[in-house]
């Protein structure tokens, strides 16, 4: 190979591997969504860990501490089959649990998902749930700085709109001890009929009516038969018909 040859390729790997080291990398602890689309699944590294690709609705989804981004949604729909916890409505979050280090004060966020939904981890402990039918719902009061970031954090109900994610089935009406919001996702609620008639248009919305009833209709044909009188000219005489004279009755007194 040529001296100018050999010296090309040295420029080229030089400049591969300083576009390498000068890659953006973002810092990740726990479990997490490996591109933040459900097809492309989870990173499972449990302790902290890098990658280069930067983390989707990082401001929905992920809760970060020294740059440092922590999943706390619903692992569901990015193909999860661990073990899962159903909650119902808003609830803390405490970071250091999720991670699995310890502190001497709980690192305390809040998932902002609506109605019945998954988590990875049970309910914190340090913060009061209560259990019905197997699903837990926070039972504490929300701290203003829950009411502050509420508006921004909820938007996470939009971003897992779009994705099919199966959900914890709940009946029953929250217990009385549960202060957020009541939401109930995927209910169905039967359509009611509209008909609208229209001369040569016919627009029909709604569950189709049911099959109309049999109806029997009895023409009962009277007949009316007129008598007529007439002479009979045949040998007969005529006949003198009496004339009947109206008698005036009289007032009485």
């Amino acid at each position: 190979m040529s001296r100018m040859n050999l010296a090309a390729l040295s420029a080229v790997l030089l400049f591969a591997v300083g576009g390498t080291a000068e890659a953006k990398q973002w810092r990740y602890a726990g479990m997490h969504p490996r591109t933040g689309q459900p097809a492309d699944g989870l990173c499972h590294i449990e302790a902290m860990h890098v990658h280069t690709a930067a983390p989707l609705y990082a401001d929905t989804l992920y809760r970060t501490r020294d740059n440092v981004h922590i999943f706390i949604g619903d692992p569901t729909p990015f193909g999860y089959e661990g073990p899962r916890h159903a909650y119902y409505g808003h609830h803390p979050v405490v970071l250091n649990v999720i991670i699995h280090i310890d502190v001497d004060v709980d690192e305390v966020e809040y998932c902002h998902h609506d109605g019945p939904h998954y988590h990875a981890y049970e309910p914190p402990p340090r913060q009061r749930f209560v259990e019905k039918e197997d699903v837990s719902y926070y039972a504490g009061e929300y701290p203003e700085e829950y009411q502050r970031e509420n508006p921004k954090l909820v938007r996470v109900n939009s971003v897992y709109r779009n994705w099919s994610s199966p959900r914890p089935v709940v009946t029953v009406a929250p217990p009385p001890e549960y202060h957020g919001p009541v939401i109930q996702v995927g209910f169905k609620v039967p359509v009611p009929r509209v008909e609208v008639s229209v001369p040569g248009v016919e627009v029909r919305v709604g569950a189709p009516p049911p099959p109309p009833q049999r109806e029997v209709v009895i023409i009962r044909e009277e007949r009316v038969v007129h008598e007529h009188h007439h002479d009979d000219h045949c040998g007969h005489g005529h006949k003198k018909h009496k004339k009947h004279k109206h008698k005036k009755f009289k007032d009485r007194d």
